[in-house]
């Protein structure tokens, strides 16, 4: 239907935004950009990392952006204006994900450290490191009532969180291998976890 052209370098990620009205695109030449679904066309193009856009999420109402760079930050973006609004900065390396809570307050951020953390999305402040991992954490997202936080470790454990009070509320072991994600079903009932050991 339409080629997306506009970026300089690779594609890192691209999603739709909830109403499927528009794409979002994240890319190695340091910029996200937004693009109309219906006409191909780019309506936004969010500047101000320094290096690689690695991930670019929306939030669930789809008003905002959140987008991880390898220049160690992760920003906050109004969708209309194009607008800054937040730099969330990663204790290490850099973050390798980020993602809104279900109500679209907070954001959760995993990083190439044992740590996650929780920010007041229209703060900019952190609410909750989450200590506890022996390894990077390789993926952190809410449960579907947005009360709690499952991360996914190079540790071989994945650990739950209470978002109120960033407690750890059970740790998941039993894999042989790094764990490269882990989710909630959709009732938040179960997790599912996967693992380098094959499982």
């Amino acid at each position: 239907l339409h080629t997306l052209q506009g970026h300089s370098m690779v594609v890192n990620s691209a999603v739709f935004s909830p109403d499927g009205a528009t794409v979002l695109t994240a890319s190695a030449d340091n910029t996200a950009r937004i693009w109309c679904a219906q006409s191909g066309e780019c309506v936004q193009n969010l500047q101000g990392h320094r290096w690689d856009a690695v991930s670019a999420v929306y939030s669930p109402d789809g008003a905002l952006v959140i987008t991880t760079s390898e220049d160690r930050t992760a920003k906050i973006w109004h969708v209309e204006s194009g607008e800054c609004l937040q730099t969330l900065r990663a204790q290490g390396p850099r973050f390798m994900s980020a993602v809104f809570s279900p109500d679209g307050r907070l954001a959760l951020t995993a990083s190439f450290t044992p740590v996650t953390q929780i920010w007041h999305v229209d703060s900019g402040k952190c609410l909750h490191t989450l200590r506890g991992h022996q390894n990077s954490v390789h993926s952190a997202v809410f449960s579907p009532d947005g009360q709690r936080v499952i991360t996914a470790s190079q540790d071989k454990n994945a650990r739950v969180w209470s978002v109120e009070t960033g407690d750890c509320i059970h740790t998941l072991s039993g894999h042989a291998g790094a764990l490269h994600s882990a989710a909630f079903s959709p009732e938040g009932k179960l997790v599912i976890t996967a693992s380098d050991d094959h499982t």
